[in-house]
């Protein structure tokens, strides 16, 4: 289905009046009816100060995950996503509503239980030329201009169901290739594209659908270490006879029209579903969760070539929180020093129980510093487990820079550089081989997100070497 009109108008039942509502993909129009006109704006655009006198009322929450219309132009039902906390607009009696997403159904169904998501980004993540088988003719014949392109079948371009849950709901992801013919001039005769597709229990709970375009579009950013990946539309199916799906509306996403990284992709730097085969289910899980920390990508491939402050303090808060992850229990320590850190915490407490006020606050900062582990202890231990995985590659940076990879030094550099940031200290010399240890940091930060999900450090490392281009031979 293709989407060809630039408005849509039709009807729409919304706080028990009957709206004609105006869409021009942008935001939604709703105009009452003539005798209800008063109640939006006497009632709720305005309040009454005295006889003539009005003032605006407080802003009114939409108060509807999502608004159900009938479209004059298709016949069939349109679902509008407010914004997430938007309230009300009001011209006259004309309200505005501003929204995330719409539907256009091709016909009617009760519910969802599959979406399928498609972006360039995964046409190259998921390989769409492993669809295709080619056939050339022999020597004899070469200059017959005969060539044979067929398709693999689907099982085969399919890959195996994994499980994850969002929101205590078992859901199911894989990936798969789809192909479409076509006979216009205009056009090519051979399409295929890769998606990947979400199962789901049948379910007509529209903005949960929306989270789960969210959840995918974050999945694709972790893979291609960027922001900018765009996902405008989303395929929605039904239920259909013999446990299959049948394909009925089109999701559409508001401000979602930025460029693809066309070089960025033909250059490799994307993790491919190759190398975190099994483990996608984990990934989205953890994703929907908020656990794994993805706040510190960059916007595109180039602004990630740009370290300012605040990417330098993000990048290092991403490696803590990794690291507290797969060390929920802090670094492991000698007897004692666990001994030392007891009698010392022992003896703060003491003055955390006999102070108040502000020397009261800093005793128990105090206390919280001995009890954890310093940025730089962090780092060490990494070094530690680690450097079978990603040693090679920081030795090969360091080495083009004439510097050697030390992790102790490595983890005292970036976290005097970035307290130095964190508190303002403009005054403080910039410590420049900060910067080589924070383009390391990004290698050691997948190395152990993945290293988290139980991936083979041969894929680990293939992930990291095309992500970043690093071009060793593995």
């Amino acid at each position: 289905m293709t989407e060809e009109l630039s408005i849509y108008t039709g009807t729409l039942l919304y706080r028990e009046i009957n709206f004609t509502f105006a869409f021009d993909k942008k935001e939604l129009r709703l105009i009452p009816p003539k005798d209800k006109e008063y109640i939006v704006e006497d009632e709720w655009g305005r309040t009454p100060l005295g006889k003539g006198i009005f003032a605006w009322a407080d802003p009114i929450p939409v108060g509807a995950d999502y608004l159900i219309g009938k479209c004059n132009e298709t016949r069939q039902s349109i679902v509008f996503l407010p914004k997430q906390g938007s309230t009300l607009g009001f011209h006259n009696s004309v309200v505005h509503i501003s929204l995330a997403a719409y539907i256009l159904y091709k016909y009617h169904r009760e519910t969802v239980d599959r979406i399928s998501i498609s972006c360039p980004e995964i046409n190259y993540i998921y390989p769409v030329n492993q669809a295709l088988e080619l056939s050339f003719p022999d020597e004899t014949n070469i200059e017959s201009g005969t060539y044979t392109v067929s398709t693999r079948d689907f099982d085969a371009t399919t890959t195996e169901k994994q499980h994850f849950s969002v929101d205590d709901k078992e859901l199911t992801v894989c990936f798969g290739i789809s192909r479409s013919i076509s006979t216009r001039i205009d056009e090519p005769p051979l399409r295929v594209d890769s998606s990947m597709m979400f199962e789901l229990e049948a379910t007509n709970n529209y903005r949960f659908i929306y989270r789960l375009w969210w959840i995918a579009r974050e999945f694709i950013r972790f893979l291609c270490y960027r922001d900018n990946v765009y996902i405008p539309r989303v395929e929605l199916s039904a239920p259909y006879e013999g446990g299959k799906h049948e394909h009925f509306a089109t999701m559409f996403i508001l401000n979602q029209d930025g460029e693809t990284e066309a070089d960025t992709l033909k250059k490799g730097r994307y993790i491919r579903q190759l190398y975190v085969v099994g483990h996608e289910g984990e990934i989205l899980s953890d994703i929907a969760k908020d656990n794994i920390y993805l706040r510190h990508l960059p916007e595109s491939y180039r602004s990630g070539r740009h370290i300012d402050a605040a990417r330098f303090v993000m990048i290092t808060a991403a490696f803590e929180w990794e690291f507290r992850r797969l060390y929920p229990g802090g670094i492991k320590k000698s007897k004692q020093t666990i001994e030392a850190e007891v009698a010392v915490s022992e003896c703060i407490q003491k003055h955390v129980d006999e102070t108040s006020g502000k020397q009261k606050k800093i005793y128990k900062f105090l206390k919280s510093m001995v009890e954890s582990d310093s940025l730089q202890a962090e780092i060490v231990q990494m070094g530690k487990d680690y450097s079978c995985i990603i040693g090679k590659f920081g030795e090969r940076l360091y080495q083009l820079k004439n510097e050697e990879l030390k992790y102790n030094e490595m983890g005292k550099r970036l976290s005097d550089q970035r307290n130095h940031f964190a508190h303002g200290d403009l005054d403080k010399e910039f410590i420049g081989t900060s910067l080589l240890d924070l383009i390391f940091m990004e290698y050691v930060i997948y190395a152990m997100q993945l290293k988290f999900y139980g991936i083979e450090d041969i894929n680990i490392q293939k992930a990291i070497n095309e992500l970043f281009r690093l071009n060793f031979a593995l």
